[in-house]
């Protein structure tokens, strides 16, 4: 067994791959990643692990700074993996804030870090990892779908704060205004307008060899029980799949059995669990 720090974003990518593919639906957050450094030439500050027996790439992990370290979910995952990959974090004294991915590869990272470190990890969400080949017909409602633009700039940074305090996730909250203009710039943001009003919105996350992932689904309090979260989802989960996609994938908050209900209406079915965790400091 080799570990190894990878700086070379194809070579990496190239090992990594076949391996991620196994699980490709599971595996969307470090393939997207991958394909968008890949496309940006790698100019994103990244750092590439993997663990290589007979030739064979059998483990990987990334993680892009400030986010957390991304634990795959693997076909023939092994303990041993874990217990080298916790051990190369700690003796090249790595940031290690914390980690998201595959829930029982994740617990047993952390049982390994904690004996190395004694550091106990907060659990911040269980998520589970949705995969829809084909869309369910779903009842028809007025409206359109839209790709965002600078015009709608100024309630979209309200819509994005208030969706990172409603997931909890501090990194959009700090990066409103970033985050809205690099979504409308590159068409990723969806909104589903009723009479000229927009309702809800939804964006393509990332991409990777046969599918797409959806994310940001936030409908405002005042529009919210009226299926417009439904319709948004839909018919941007149409589009994708009208572009050549095999699947659309979405990740789903556990602990949020309407969303869950939402999406399995529309033909998503539960894959994967993923867990987020922190370490305190």
């Amino acid at each position: 067994m080799t570990i190894s720090y990878e700086s070379d974003l194809i070579k990496f990518f190239t090992a990594v791959e076949p391996l991620l593919l196994s699980k490709e639906a599971e595996n969307n957050l470090p393939l997207g990643i991958l394909e968008r450094m890949k496309e940006s030439g790698g100019k994103r500050n990244c750092d590439l692990i993997y663990i290589q027996e007979n030739d064979k790439t059998t483990f990987m992990s990334i993680r892009t700074a400030p986010h957390l370290w991304i634990i795959p979910s693997l076909e023939n995952g092994h303990p041993s993996h874990l217990e080298a990959f916790a051990k190369f974090l700690f003796d090249g004294k790595y940031e290690v804030p914390g980690v998201i991915g595959n829930k029982k590869s994740v617990q047993g990272f952390l049982e390994e870090w904690e004996a190395l470190t004694g550091q106990r990890a907060e659990l911040q969400m269980e998520q589970g990892i949705h995969q829809l080949n084909r869309l369910k017909q779903i009842p028809e409602q007025p409206g359109e779908l839209i790709v965002a633009d600078f015009s709608h700039q100024g309630f979209l940074e309200k819509w994005i704060q208030q969706y990172g305090v409603e997931v909890g996730e501090s990194y959009v909250r700090e990066r409103v205004p970033e985050l809205t203009k690099e979504l409308i710039e590159t068409q990723r943001l969806h909104l589903w307008v009723i009479d000229g009003q927009p309702v809800s919105m939804a964006s393509r996350a990332r991409s990777t060899k046969n599918g797409a992932t959806i994310n940001a689904v936030y409908t405002p309090d005042e529009f919210k029980r009226n299926g417009y979260a439904s319709q948004v989802v839909w018919h941007l989960t149409n589009k994708l799949l009208g572009q050549g996609y095999s699947f659309c994938s979405l990740y789903t908050d556990l602990a949020n059995p309407t969303s869950n209900s939402i999406y399995k209406k529309i033909g998503y079915e539960r894959v994967g669990d993923s867990v987020v965790y922190h370490f305190p400091y």
